[in-house]
């Protein structure tokens, strides 16, 4: 297991090819996922730290100074680290040195990434993430305590948009007023940085659009899946990575199509864990994009394949808060209707694919086997 004392230090030649771009022939040194984490985290938790104490001294009151801060703690509580993890892998397979800067960098996708919950908490009406408050849940119960006047709830709600919008002007600062790399690869890497906050966002104008659609077309599911999971989670900081290696790199294609496969599974199996999912595993409850009127892969197949009964009785619980009996009756709904069953082949046929491609690349080998660990990891996959 690394450690986060150990050195970044990573050699790279000519040599080895994927489709048109040169890769290095030497030994590679690569972190898996975990191992990222424990190094990733510390340089996360440092920028944070510096950047909250700093805005934060703006005020001396302590109600205003608690909640500020409080979202360092919202953002290390959990999360994968899954987007800079693979702009990590990609930059390192396309002859990237510089990991220590490379990394520095990076923090931007996850501090980006963060913006996107805390608005996304707000706009799903959810009061915990990672086992912890959300930070207008946070808000709310001290400004109860507190005894404040007014709409409660409309002014932590405003409170969390503000934090959010503080993450992404952050976010921006650290990628587009970085100084440590060439500007070549810079402005490369930055032209797929903007277009992941377009098709994030446009991705969420979809989700909550389809929110309110009592039927929504199969082919919108699938476009808020390839914006919000595949591009955004994957192929983005997969051409980030690239690119900030190397301005020239020719593997866009190699990256949508490996993305794509990678978010369409994950997307899915984020929707199989909120009805099948545990709870105490998850740190958050099950159903909710039931309870949000959120269509799915596995909503739509019910309504599409399932039985009249099915469906009806689908329809009568879609967009409801469900009691406990409510809950064994949807997911029996999901399980006799065969939904979960199919939803199971469809991800394990895209993390397949997704493998077929990394084996059948000319990445390195040692590329190779850090993203075949990370296909196992989502296979077997529980929160």
């Amino acid at each position: 297991m690394a450690q986060t004392g150990c050195s970044l230090s990573v050699e790279c030649a000519h040599g080895v090819r994927v489709g048109r771009v040169q890769f290095s022939a030497p030994r590679l040194f690569m972190y898996n996922l975990q191992e990222f984490k424990q190094v990733f985290d510390p340089i996360l938790k440092n920028f944070l730290e510096q950047r909250l104490k700093k805005f934060s001294s703006n005020s001396s009151d302590n109600f205003i100074k608690d909640f500020i801060e409080y979202s360092e703690k919202l953002t290390m509580a959990g999360g994968k680290r899954i987007r800079p993890y693979i702009a990590y892998v990609m930059y390192t397979a396309n002859g990237g040195k510089d990991i220590q800067n490379a990394l520095k960098l990076f923090v931007s996708l996850e501090i980006f990434h963060n913006f996107a919950l805390i608005h996304d908490d707000i706009m799903d009406k959810q009061y915990k993430r990672h086992g912890v408050d959300t930070i207008p849940a946070f808000v709310l119960k001290r400004l109860k305590e507190e005894k404040r006047t007014g709409d409660l709830e409309n002014a932590s709600n405003a409170q969390g948009i503000l934090m959010g919008d503080l993450f992404f002007s952050w976010a921006m600062e650290l990628f587009l007023g970085n100084k440590n790399f060439p500007k070549e690869n810079l402005n490369s890497s930055q032209n797929y940085f903007y277009k992941m906050v377009d098709e994030l966002c446009f991705g969420q104008i979809l989700d909550i659009d389809i929110a309110t659609r009592k039927k929504a077309k199969k082919n919108l599911i699938e476009d808020k899946t390839r914006l919000k999971t595949s591009r955004y989670t994957f192929v983005r900081p997969m051409q980030i990575g690239a690119h900030l290696a190397n301005p020239n790199s020719n593997m866009d294609a190699f990256c949508e199509e490996l993305g794509t496969r990678l978010g369409i599974a994950f997307q899915m199996q984020d929707d199989l864990l909120d009805i099948v999912g545990d709870p105490k595993i998850l740190e958050k409850n099950t159903l909710r994009d039931i309870a949000e009127h959120q269509h799915t892969f596995f909503t739509d197949y019910v309504f599409e394949k399932g039985t009249k009964q099915q469906k009806e009785k689908l329809l009568k619980y879609f967009g409801k808060e469900l009691k406990d009996n409510e809950q064994k009756e949807v997911i029996e709904i999901f399980e006799k209707s065969r939904a979960i069953e199919e939803g199971k082949l469809e991800i394990l046929k895209n993390l397949n694919e997704a493998k077929k491609i990394i084996e059948n690349s000319l990445l390195p080998e040692e590329c190779k086997e850090i993203c075949l660990i990370l296909i196992e990891s989502m296979r077997i996959r529980q929160n």
